[in-house]
């Protein structure tokens, strides 16, 4: 027993390897200018449509249903920076715009999240709308950028 903890203490520090995203790839740090400690989604595109995200007619579709939904969201919110690079912060404003769906959710019915989205030097916060029942593309909205 005594040889099994020496051996533990001789052995050196090893740091594991950064956690992988969503996505599969290596994440490079992108989660340390993120708004929380879930890891962020791979997001390399910006949409070109300017509806994307800021309509409820064109939500962001995360997925993950109600099991990884909500996680779902904080990643993409996390993968996302200001028009010059700034960090965000989002607050979760409520939901609306109730619509049918495949799962089995409540009464088969899925709801947008709405989240207030602000950074240093914004005054009014934008407000994005994200579906996480249905998945699709992900890109930054229109003024925002991808954190990678």
């Amino acid at each position: 027993m005594l040889l099994g903890l020496l051996a533990l203490g001789s052995c050196e520090s090893v740091r594991p390897k950064t956690p992988l995203t969503y996505g599969g790839a290596e994440s490079e740090g992108l989660h340390e200018k993120g708004g929380s400690t879930v890891l962020p989604f791979l997001i390399t595109a910006t949409s070109q449509d300017e509806t994307y995200g800021f309509t409820a007619t064109n939500p962001v579709r995360v997925g993950g249903g109600r099991e990884a939904g909500v996680r779902n969201q904080q990643r993409y919110l996390n993968a996302l920076l200001g028009p010059r690079g700034q960090s965000l912060s989002y607050e979760h404003e409520g939901n609306c715009c109730a619509f049918k769906i495949a799962e089995a959710g409540i009464d088969n019915e899925g709801q947008l999240d709405v989240y207030a989205i602000t950074w240093k030097g914004r005054k009014e916060p934008l407000r994005l709308y994200l579906n996480m029942y249905e998945e699709g593309p992900l890109a930054a909205p229109v003024g925002l950028r991808a954190a990678r």
